[in-house]
């Protein structure tokens, strides 16, 4: 299994160097490993100790992912001297992240798992670049002790969280890591989709090494699937086309090219790829029992039966000692059985025949249980992302419906104290005068009662569709009660108020309503307008002047708009 870790900001990198080193540390290292070396230069400039942490942990997990135990451990230490004097919740979190990432590496599983966990509990109040790092760990550090069905949940959970932080890369690398961890439990129908997709978004975002990592996942499916013409134009393509020599041992991917030459048996060019200095695995520090099977298939192909069975005896051997997946042990067993027959070694071609069959049968099933699971952890995540896309919706429909009258569909009174005192007090000197209005419908009491209250609804409804055509966008129009609307126009003069009024009011006159005995009638109304100039005034003040001069206007025999009298008229 060859585990991707995680990348992030591809597509809108986090401004800070040392964010944006952990967003790249593990998508490329040499430009994090730069960008953290100049966040900690810059807060070393700056005699900053508390910056220095940051980016400390950054260079730490950078180490940690190319093996670098003894720099990875001195970083974590200082950087954990630094928390004691400069707590940061984030950094602690991170530098207990890098700690479990050490005892994983260390062979600790158990610990790092526990470690993890405790971090993955906390998720909700990370960021979620580092909620998505600990998710991955975790799902790597799990499938390491066989907790495959944990190991499952955290990456699909991880996949969840990489979709919702619209970063590309973190959806590359959870599809990546869900794809190999169910290559490993030979969920292969689910793997290859999985696969497939982490290399066409790698392509997409231009990842070499996110590239690499799955087209060598994908390649070794096909191998096993029988697809070994895709699988070769897959590593010609995108794995020897890619890798180059000075790649650290985790792009080497030898064994996937060696297994796609092989099955279209190209045998001699399998042999000088494996030919290679063989590299370890980072995560397990041991030779890869995949490489050891190519190895004995290349023996048996020169005919050397006696070499291959000695090769494949010792590595079993080791193969019952270290993480080696259960995939792997099933072509140990068999590649052995075949040595054995052709050595006419019976009984022992029998012991690894029948070793094989009971393994393969336990991997067939622990296959069609990952399938199962896949399917019900896929199923509830979707359902909770519908329930939580459903509560945000009802949330926001609540919102509206707070802010807003059930009947015109204007804002309701409450928006309007909302969002006029946010204009007023936005408004500054030089901004230009901010006006209120309050209308109030003439005689409507008498609509409804000789016209019924439906007719009157309409008028209202009405009434509202002409506000919203004869004002701006940016200007607020509520229904402030009954039949009673209040209007907050930013950068607007009281004599541009009264003329918007004026073509209102003519736009109202111009309607024929009909009542619900057939009966025509027009409508018209009456207007308060007040104003803010230099100096801001409470919104609730210049209601009441509009209401001062509303009144005043019903008091004059109605159907005109006044300006209040408490400040003059600007020239």
């Amino acid at each position: 299994m060859h585990i991707s870790t995680p990348a992030g900001g591809d597509t809108s990198p986090p401004p800070e160097p040392a964010d944006a080193a952990l967003a790249l540390t593990w998508a490329d290292p040499a430009q994090a490993r730069a960008l953290a070396q100049q966040a900690l230069a810059a807060a070393e400039q700056q005699a900053d100790p508390s910056g220095r942490i940051l980016p400390t942990l950054a260079l730490a997990l950078i180490d940690l992912r190319s093996a670098d135990l003894a720099p990875a451990h001195r970083r974590l230490q200082q950087a954990e001297v630094w928390l004691r004097a400069h707590p940061n919740a984030r950094c602690s979190a991170l530098a207990r992240h890098g700690h479990a990432l050490m005892l994983r590496h260390q062979g600790d599983q158990a610990q790092a798992v526990a470690i993890l966990t405790e971090l993955h509990g906390h998720a909700k109040a990370r960021p979620v670049l580092d909620a998505f790092h600990t998710l991955m760990a975790l799902g790597t550090a799990q499938g390491m002790s066989d907790q495959w069905e944990q190991s499952l949940a955290s990456y699909f959970e991880g996949l969840e969280l990489a979709r919702r932080s619209g970063l590309p890369s973190l959806e590359v690398n959870a599809l990546n890591n869900l794809g190999s961890l169910q290559q490993d439990l030979y969920n292969l129908d689910d793997a290859v989709p999985l696969l497939r997709r982490s290399l066409a978004g790698a392509l997409a975002i231009g990842s070499r090494r996110q590239t690499i990592f799955a087209a060598g996942n994908l390649a070794l499916c096909l191998c096993e699937m029988g697809q070994a013409q895709e699988a070769l134009v897959l590593a010609r393509t995108h794995l020897i086309g890619l890798i180059r020599e000075d790649d650290p041992p985790s792009l080497q991917r030898d064994e996937e090219i060696a297994h796609a030459l092989l099955e279209n048996g190209l045998c001699d060019e399998a042999r000088l790829v494996l030919g290679r200095a063989p590299a370890e695995d980072v995560q397990t520090n041991s030779i890869s029992a995949y490489r050891a099977w190519l190895q004995a298939r290349l023996l048996l192909a020169d005919g050397r039966e006696a070499d291959a069975l000695a090769h494949c005896l010792a590595s079993q051997a080791l193969a019952q000692e270290d993480s080696t997946t259960p995939v792997d042990r099933v072509r140990l067993a068999e590649i052995t059985a075949e040595a054995a027959r052709r050595r006419a070694e019976w009984r022992t071609a029998f012991e690894h025949q029948h070793q094989a069959y009971v393994q393969k049968d336990q991997l067939l099933g622990r296959a069609a249980k990952a399938r199962y699971l896949s399917l019900q952890i896929d199923h509830d995540l979707r359902s909770a992302r519908e329930e939580l896309d459903a509560a945000r919706r009802l949330a926001a429909q609540l919102e509206a419906l707070a802010l807003e009258d059930p009947l015109t569909g204007l804002a309701n009174r409450r928006h309007l104290f909302q969002a006029g005192r946010e204009v007023l007090g936005q408004a500054c000197p030089g901004a230009g005068v901010v006006c209120v209005a309050l209308i109030d419908l003439d005689h409507f009491k008498l609509v409804n009662d000789r016209h019924g209250h439906e007719t009157g609804d309409r008028v209202l409804t009405t009434f509202a569709d002409l506000l919203r055509t004869c004002f701006r966008s940016d200007d607020i129009c509520a229904r402030y009660g009954g039949e009673e609307f209040a209007l907050v126009l930013p950068a607007t003069t009281p004599a541009i108020a009264a003329e918007r009024l004026a073509h209102l009011q003519s736009q109202l006159r111009g309607v024929r309503f009909v009542g619900a005995q057939g009966a025509e009638f027009n409508c018209s109304f009456s207007a308060g307008i007040a104003w803010s100039l230099a100096e801001p005034v409470p919104l609730e003040r210049l209601l009441q002047q509009a209401d001062d001069a509303l009144y005043r206007a019903k008091a004059g025999g109605r159907s005109r708009v006044e300006l209040a009298e408490v400040l003059p008229l600007p020239a």
